[in-house]
C-alpha cells in the first residue's frame, strides 16, 4: 500500500498530478496541502461513476447557488481522504472509509433528505455494496471498512461519541475558507492536531480556534442564506413530484444541475426556479413565531453541528474561551417561515 509522499514543487513528480487522469498517482489537496500517492484501491474508487458524480453535488447544499461556498462532495471527500492519509497512513480500510463516506448524497447534499422517502444513509449502503465498488476494494476488509464509515470502532474518520472528526473537520475549515475568515492556513491548523487511542485530538490553543468555526458553522446552517433557498428548493422538489415530473425513487441518483434542469423546464416549477436562481435577495425568512403569510414555507431547523474538539492536555472543552457561545447558537434550533418579500405583510 502506497503511502503519503512527501514531496517539494520541485520534484519532477508533481508533474501532471493535479487530478485523477489516467496515469496519476498522487492527489494534491490545494486546502490542507498535502500530497497523496494513491493505492490501487483507491485510484479505483475514485473512477467510478458513484465517487465522480459527487464533484456534481454541491457540499454547502442550495445555499451554494449564490454565496461562495461551492465545493463539491468529492472536494470535500478528497479532503477527508487527505486527512486521513495523514493521521493513518498505514490504515488502508480506514482511506477507503475516507473515499465512501458521503457516496449516498443526493442533490444538493442533505437538503433534500426525506423527500419521497430519500435517505442518503441507506442509499450510502447500496452504493457501498455495489459490484463496482466492492470490485475495487479487492484485497481489503470490507466489513472493517464500512464499520469505520459508520463509526463502530473508535477511528479519526467518524465517532460515535459526539467528538470531533476529520469528516467535520474538512467541513468547517473549508466552510471558512469559502467564506473568507479561516484564522490561519489549513495546513497550520492540521500541525495542532495528532491522534490519540485512534481519536483526533488539539492542543488548547487549536481546539479554540476550531471551536470558533464551530459556532459559525451553525450560524451560518440558522442563516437567511442557508434557510431560505433550503425551503424553496425542497418546496419546488416535492412540487415537482407530485406534478409527475420526477419520479421519486430517482430523487437520489440526479446530480444538482440535473435536479435544476428539471425544475426549471416543468411549468409547474420554472417561473419559481428561475426566481430562486436570479433573485434569491427578495426571499424573507423569519421565525416561526414571526409575521408571515399563511402560505410561508415551514422550514425545521432540527440540529446543529456542535461536536466539540478533544484536547491533548486532558482540559476539558468547556474550559475553552468560546464555549459558553454554544448555548446561544443552540437557540437557533428551532422553526422558521420562509417567504417571497412582496408578499411582506
Amino acid at each position: 500500500m502506497n503511502t503519503p509522499g512527501k514531496m517539494s514543487v520541485r520534484d519532477g513528480r508533481w508533474q501532471g498530478r493535479y487530478g485523477q487522469m489516467a496515469d496519476s498517482d498522487v492527489l494534491l489537496d490545494p486546502l490542507w496541502g498535502t500530497a497523496t500517492e494513491l493505492g490501487a484501491a483507491e485510484t479505483a474508487l475514485l473512477r467510478t461513476p458513484a465517487l465522480r458524480r459527487l464533484h456534481y453535488v454541491r457540499h454547502a447544499g442550495p445555499a451554494a447557488l449564490h454565496t461562495q461556498h461551492t465545493s463539491t462532495r468529492l472536494q470535500h471527500t478528497l479532503g477527508v481522504f487527505a486527512l486521513i492519509a495523514h493521521f493513518a497512513p498505514d490504515w488502508p480500510e480506514l482511506r477507503a472509509a475516507a473515499l465512501l463516506h458521503d457516496v449516498g448524497h443526493g442533490p444538493f447534499s442533505h437538503a433534500l433528505e426525506s423527500i419521497g422517502g430519500f435517505d442518503h444513509h441507506r442509499r450510502s449502503e447500496e452504493e457501498r455494496n455495489s459490484p463496482e465498488i466492492r470490485q475495487a476494494l479487492r484485497g481489503l476488509n470490507l466489513v472493517e471498512v464500512f464499520d469505520l464509515i459508520e463509526g463502530f470502532h473508535p477511528n479519526p474518520l467518524r465517532s460515535q461519541d459526539g467528538a470531533l472528526h476529520a469528516d467535520h473537520l474538512d467541513s468547517w475549515v473549508r466552510s471558512a475558507a469559502a467564506f473568507g475568515i479561516l484564522p490561519k492556513p489549513a495546513p497550520e491548523l492540521l500541525s495542532g492536531f495528532g491522534l490519540s487511542d485512534s481519536r483526533l485530538e488539539a492542543d488548547p490553543d487549536t481546539a479554540e480556534l476550531i471551536l470558533q468555526l464551530v459556532l459559525h458553522e451553525a450560524r451560518y446552517h440558522a442563516s437567511a442564506e442557508n434557510i431560505g433557498p433550503a425551503a424553496v428548493l425542497r418546496a419546488l422538489t416535492i412540487r415537482l413530484i407530485e406534478a409527475g415530473g420526477l419520479p421519486p425513487s430517482q430523487l437520489g441518483e440526479l446530480t444538482d444541475e440535473e435536479l435544476l434542469v428539471l425544475l426549471r423546464q416543468h411549468g409547474a416549477t420554472a417561473e419559481e426556479t428561475a426566481r430562486l436562481l436570479y433573485r434569491p435577495h427578495e426571499l424573507r425568512v423569519v421565525r416561526a413565531d414571526g409575521g408571515a403569510p399563511s402560505h410561508a414555507y415551514r422550514h425545521k431547523l432540527s440540529k446543529l453541528y456542535l461536536a466539540m474538539p478533544r484536547i491533548s492536555n486532558g482540559q476539558e472543552a468547556g474550559s475553552l474561551p468560546s464555549y459558553p457561545l454554544i448555548a446561544e447558537v443552540e437557540r437557533l434550533i428551532g422553526e422558521y417561515l420562509v417567504f417571497w418579500g412582496e408578499e411582506e405583510r
